[in-house]
């Protein structure tokens, strides 16, 4: 399966060796370690009775970038002037690197301060989602040092590449990719989650706005770099995955080859379609039906189809636990936690920025724990649990038309729809 050729495209993948052809282990699930909880935390309250606060998706800014739009934003705070995060890699679906504000920007100091808020609050993991990359941040090990020290588990959005380039590790950490992914599999907090929209370096080049030559074959060699020092070998704690989103016209028919790839390494791949929010609300599919209705509908019963042929899991698992808009890899990020901004505002998740989804204005003028009591994630969850309707995985609320989306990514029947197609 490493390299396969057509007309048009040519698929390379990382040469990783293969863990499970045919063979799972019992119990196994290609979960990532920490992305999501099981029903018992689900129910987890704190002493007065609170629901806990499990995860936060997170941004922590540059100190230069800081100090950039802060200082603009001081001149001026009635004008939006923030400025374009450089960002090496450029993802042109980024929602986080090309926002207006008009806040200040959280310094980490203060990033800080509201994890040890959190904790509290029965934090457990975060989830960096931008701007720009964690692992070209200059400040990468200060910033891992303190998620260590706390016991609160990472999982950086990466594109991955530093991890394969040796003259960018040099240029940030005055070290060789090996010795970079070295220091980092030295951290058990750490959790690697790399983009992976296509193994044809051409499509995943349509996706980017990068000066870094040879972007996907680095991609791959720290993808090798990592696996080779076992962030992949444990199949109860998976500490990588593949992130192959958005899924869209021009990497649905591959999706299904990565999932394959990277479950039988035991490197768990989310497969979703785009976000409704940030640049993700330009994709043309958005507004396709038929996109949405039938080419994404296909491609998760493909992929069900072949975990419960593996034995992964039964038809009658999947029907308990509900199909997860990540295709196998379940999502409660909505009901158990919440989405910090770079500026301080408060989201439910980056999956969709509309009014409903929105918590706060600034975090910095509010209260963390009285935020996620009145939260529209909170509401639903009590009420699951409530009625006895609580699942491992929930639909996306954010991204699935219905009482709360106008427009989405996912149809509203679109869940149904894969049961449907996977009992015929």
């Amino acid at each position: 399966m490493n390299n396969k050729k057509s007309k048009t495209k040519a698929y390379v993948y990382p040469k990783v060796p293969i863990m499970y052809k045919d063979d799972f282990p019992r119990g196994y699930r290609p979960w990532i370690d920490g992305w999501c909880f099981p029903i018992n935390k689900l129910r987890g309250k704190l002493p007065d009775g609170t629901y806990k606060l499990l995860t936060l998706d997170i941004s922590i800014n540059t100190d230069d970038y800081v100090e950039l739009v802060n200082k603009g934003l001081r001149a001026s705070l009635s004008q939006r002037a923030e400025k374009n995060y450089k960002c090496e890699i450029g993802c042109k679906h980024c929602f986080e690197c090309r926002t207006d504000t008009n806040n200040l920007l959280l310094s980490f100091k203060e990033v800080r301060q509201l994890m040890l808020q959190a904790e509290k609050l029965g934090l457990e993991t975060v989830k960096f989602l931008g701007p720009g990359e964690l692992l070209h941040n200059p400040k990468l090990f200060e910033i891992l040092d303190f998620f260590e020290k706390e016991n609160i588990k990472i999982g950086i959005f990466t594109k991955g590449v530093i991890l394969g380039d040796d003259e960018l590790a040099q240029k940030i950490f005055n070290c060789t990719a090996k010795d970079l992914c070295a220091r980092l599999a030295g951290y058990s907090c750490v959790r690697l989650l790399i983009g992976f929209t296509s193994a044809d370096k051409k499509t995943e080049a349509k996706r980017l706005q990068t000066n870094i030559k040879n972007f996907s074959a680095k991609r791959n060699r720290g993808i090798e770099n990592i696996a080779a020092l076992g962030f992949n070998s444990d199949p109860k704690c998976q500490k990588m995955a593949l992130i192959c989103t958005p899924v869209m016209k021009d990497n649905i028919n591959e999706a299904f080859s990565i999932v394959k790839w990277g479950v039988m390494r035991n490197i768990p791949v989310v497969v979703a379609p785009t976000m409704v929010s940030g640049k993700g609300l330009e994709m043309a599919e958005i507004n396709d039906n038929s996109f949405k209705r039938k080419s994404l509908v296909s491609l998760y019963a493909k992929i069900y189809s072949w975990m419960i042929s593996r034995g992964i899991f039964t038809l009658k698992q999947l029907k308990k636990e509900g199909v997860s808009p990540y295709a196998g890899v379940v999502c409660s990020q909505f009901i158990s936690g919440m989405f910090i901004r770079k500026d301080g505002r408060i989201q439910a998740c980056p999956g969709n920025e509309t009014a409903a989804f929105r918590y706060c204005n600034d975090i910095r003028k509010s209260n963390l724990r009285s935020v996620w009591k009145n939260s529209l994630g909170y509401k639903i969850r009590t009420e699951l649990i409530k009625t006895h309707q609580l699942t491992v995985s929930q639909p996306c609320y954010a991204k699935t038309e219905g009482p709360l989306v106008l427009k989405g990514s996912i149809a509203t029947d679109f869940y149904q729809l894969v049961i449907d197609k996977l009992k015929k």
